[in-house]
């Protein structure tokens, strides 16, 4: 009678080590799951952020954290050719804010105004001019392109995406209906290798995609208000208000002047043009007291999201603060909290 609770007792302290073995075994195995699923994140994190297929160029700035991201979609006749023939351009715009995207086709066989003085030329042939005595040809005609297109529509262009026309039906097909990307078949879009350039970020790919495939048919929109010349912009102008009215630069609602600091025509006006198409308020637009070899915003807020566009979009990375300004004798300076003065550095990427 005595024996019973001593073989509980022995009992006991075996269910007590088998558990002890099975809670560690549970342990090290949620550890290992726990380790697996986060290395498995963060190599697809990483994966998400490289450019894919062979991408022109990088910015620290991600679209995937705009509410208005745009894209020039170009297609070429043959990417491998020398020169390059641009056989189709589209400048689309996504608003997220209103749930819609734009696709503005440009016309390719009507001449404009090229940037840089190159004079008045089809977008069909603009791609071969900027890639002239280039030491990289893609690069240098996708950036005449988007001057251009900058110039016309008077918008940001954020990223840019180049195809042969071997994948021209891929890329309609995905920019009006959208579809899922996946780990699996984002891979696929990385091999088109030697028939596409772009420098959009697999992330931002996706999360452009991920809009266009939430949204109705009727919310993917051609338009037909893309400018023919640089003196009729109005239509787009503005339709493009309408959809930016509840922009961050829209909401800081900063009194913004644009000055002229060049003997070039038009820069003020044309600056004023992009400030007011994507919300902000314009209070001056003049005529700098003197010429200024390099452009300057001179802000209250130099940390502001207002600023920071106008640096990224004008390229302008020489930034001070108002109260550092008092010898530029310009007047605007102290009626406005941010002052753009165009100088003689930015005329090519405007004029």
């Amino acid at each position: 009678m005595k024996r019973k609770p001593a073989r509980k007792k022995i009992r006991s302290i075996v269910n007590r080590s088998q558990k002890k073995k099975i809670a560690r075994v549970l342990v090290a195995g949620l550890f290992f799951t726990v380790s697996l699923v986060f290395l498995f994140s963060y190599s697809f994190h990483n994966y998400l952020n490289q450019n894919f297929a062979s991408a022109l160029s990088a910015t620290s700035y991600s679209i995937s954290d705009d509410n208005i991201p745009t894209v020039s979609y170009i297609v070429t006749e043959n990417i491998s050719a020398n020169p390059v023939i641009v056989k189709k351009i589209s400048f689309l715009i996504f608003d997220k804010q209103n749930q819609k995207v734009s696709i503005y086709n440009v016309p390719t066989h009507i001449k404009f105004e090229i940037p840089g003085r190159f004079g008045n030329e089809e977008f069909s042939k603009m791609f071969a001019l900027g890639a002239m005595n280039s030491e990289n040809a893609l690069v240098s005609g996708t950036d005449l392109i988007n001057r251009s297109i900058f110039k016309l529509f008077g918008f940001k262009v954020d990223r840019f995406l180049l195809a042969d026309s071997s994948q021209e039906a891929f890329f309609d097909k995905l920019w009006k209906e959208g579809g899922s990307i996946n780990i699996f078949n984002l891979k696929s879009v990385s091999n088109f290798q030697n028939t596409l350039q772009t420098n959009l970020s697999l992330r931002e790919f996706n999360n452009l995609l991920s809009l266009i495939n939430s949204l109705p048919q009727d919310r993917i929109i051609d338009s037909t208000n893309t400018p023919k010349n640089f003196n009729d912009t109005s239509a787009f102008d503005e339709n493009i208000k309408d959809e930016t009215y509840e922009s961050y630069v829209a909401q800081e609602k900063k009194n913004i002047a644009i000055l002229n600091g060049t003997n070039f025509n038009g820069l003020a006006t044309f600056g004023s043009r992009v400030v007011k198409n994507i919300g902000g308020r314009v209070v001056a637009v003049n005529n700098s007291e003197k010429f200024y070899e390099k452009s300057i915003i001179v802000a209250q807020d130099p940390n502001s999201k207002t600023v920071a566009f106008l640096s990224r979009v004008f390229k302008i990375p020489t930034i001070i603060q108002k109260e550092e300004a008092r010898s530029f004798n310009e007047n605007e300076i102290d009626r406005s909290d941010v002052t753009v003065i165009f100088g003689f550095d930015t005329s090519g990427d405007l004029y």
